[in-house]
């Protein structure tokens, strides 16, 4: 079974489609999606591609797990032929009708090199769903992956994480004694899952206090805010940090960005947050980019045909002040969505690194037995037709720290004032924080305070810095007169000022 997470997302174009009833038929669910495929799935697969791809793979996993022999011919190309060998292979194997389908559909689909496209049962159904409106079953904190590290990013409030003691900014290691090194996101998030009310114990490193530590935790039902946001030190740059791209997604964006209005009416700019967000609902994507124009192209898409549609924004208000988007290599789909649209429209720059690349868009099809089918029908492509799938958006300011490039952003939009001071793992930023697996300041051997050369070359704008992990600032400090460093508290403060603008 094909699995699925928050940090991968598809675009959901349109939702519906009535299944198609075949109740006398036990293979009915393999027949819908056979037929849907056929008609409907943006590579245009063939009749003998995906009779051949059912019959393969209930082959290979009977003969693996059930050491039964199974035959097809390769002339078998239809409808009518798989459903026979199907009926056989029933008999033959002892299979139940429910497996047989779901190993017939999975190996229909794995035949389209399309990792998007996939069967869900009930249950998955329901997960997806929840994921996309932020509604889990889990400890309550979210992550990021970063130089092969699982960091904490973020500890949502009234979770158990949040009553553990847990903090932003810990390490993942391990869960129940299985370690995490060298898994990835998705297979991470497979050892994270579970039912609600079920345990797990989890190994941390917390940096800041250079010690590991096991924690036991309960799994809960949360529902997250989809936004988060404020206004940086100054009161006239707003931030705004958007998760995922669910129902309420939109409604919560304009809520905020009134709410930061409203706190400062001469707002001069706004830093949106994609990154880490694996997309959602097309309808929402559209919906946000109608906060910052009024009318304009939202994108192309095209089918299997290559007929190309365009989708405009209409009806929405325009906005006054630059806007730069952060992205990252988890930026995804209706994330992409956004900010190609806005930047192709002069609303916005990106700042960060290359993109997912997920640039086509599904339908879920409910199925006769209550399972689902989610099939990519459409490729889309940013107002100026850049191809995003495969691909990604490379940024317009290019920067691989997290702080970092915070700050460059916050530069490319005239912030001429700047503090930097670390707090519980997290580098903050002019007064918000961001988590970071790497420190803003360390000591050295000799006690001298060093900061993240990154993040300091952002700042003053050295580039040759950026080679190496950390530098001495000592002679920054004389060469930079607006640079400043307080170090009579237990962690520095780094303030600069920018000069001749």
């Amino acid at each position: 079974m094909k699995r699925i997470f928050s940090w991968v997302l598809a675009a959901i174009l349109v939702l519906g489609a009535s299944p198609i009833h075949a109740a006398d038929d036990p293979f009915a669910e393999t027949v819908e999606v056979y037929q849907q495929v056929l008609d409907n799935h943006l590579s245009k697969p063939s009749e003998k591609q995906l009779v051949q791809g059912a019959l393969e793979g209930v082959k290979k996993l009977v003969e693996k797990e059930k050491k039964v022999s199974l035959e097809f011919s390769p002339e078998d190309d239809t409808l009518a032929e798989m459903e026979r060998r199907l009926s056989e292979w029933k008999d033959k194997a002892k299979l139940d009708i429910s497996t047989l389908n779901r190993l017939a559909i999975e190996g229909m689909l794995a035949t389209l090199d399309d990792p998007h496209t996939m069967f869900f049962t009930k249950e998955d159904l329901q997960l997806f769903e929840a994921n996309v409106e932020n509604q889990l079953v889990g400890f309550g904190f979210r992550m990021r992956f970063q130089n092969g590290l699982m960091l904490l990013r973020e500890i949502i409030p009234n979770s158990p994480a949040s009553a553990s003691g847990l903090k932003k900014g810990d390490q993942l290691l391990a869960v129940d004694g299985v370690s995490l090194q060298g898994k990835n996101a998705e297979e991470a998030y497979l050892m994270l899952r579970g039912e609600e009310g079920t345990e797990a114990v989890l190994t941390v490193f917390r940096p800041s206090e250079n010690r590991q530590l096991e924690v036991k935790l309960k799994r809960a039902a949360i529902t997250v805010p989809e936004v988060e946001g404020n206004l940086f030190q100054g009161g006239n740059i707003g931030y705004i940090s958007l998760e995922t791209f669910g129902s309420e997604a939109a409604v919560q964006f304009r809520d905020k960005l009134d709410q930061l209005t409203k706190q400062s009416p001469s707002l001069k700019g706004l830093l949106v947050d994609l990154r880490d967000n694996g997309g959602g609902y097309l309808s929402s994507a559209r919906d946000i980019a109608s906060l910052f124009m009024e009318e304009g192209l939202l994108m192309y898409t095209t089918n299997r045909n290559g007929v190309e549609v365009q989708t405009w924004v209409r009806n929405g208000r325009d906005i006054s002040y630059p806007v730069r988007i952060l992205v990252n290599e988890g930026t995804a789909s209706a994330s992409e969505l956004l900010a190609g649209a806005l930047r192709d429209n002069g609303i916005a720059k990106l700042v960060g690194t290359k993109t997912f690349g997920k640039g086509s868009a599904q339908q879920i099809i409910p199925l006769s037995e209550g399972d689902a089918l989610k099939i990519t029908l459409h490729e889309y492509f940013t107002p100026k037709h850049t191809k995003v799938n495969h691909v990604g958006l490379e940024p317009d300011i290019g920067e691989a720290d997290y702080a970092a490039q915070v700050v460059r952003a916050l530069h490319s939009i005239g912030v001429k004032s700047f503090q930097l001071e670390a707090e519980d793992g997290d580098t903050v930023v002019n007064g918000i924080a961001f988590a970071a697996v790497d420190h803003l300041f360390k000591k050295n051997e000799q006690g001298k305070w060093l900061v993240r050369s990154k993040v300091l070359a952002s700042l003053i704008g050295e580039e040759q810095l950026g080679a190496q992990d950390y530098v001495d600032i000592t002679s920054y400090l004389q060469k930079y007169p607006t640079l400043k460093m307080q170090t009579d508290k237990e962690s520095p403060v780094l303030t600069y000022q920018v000069l001749g603008r």
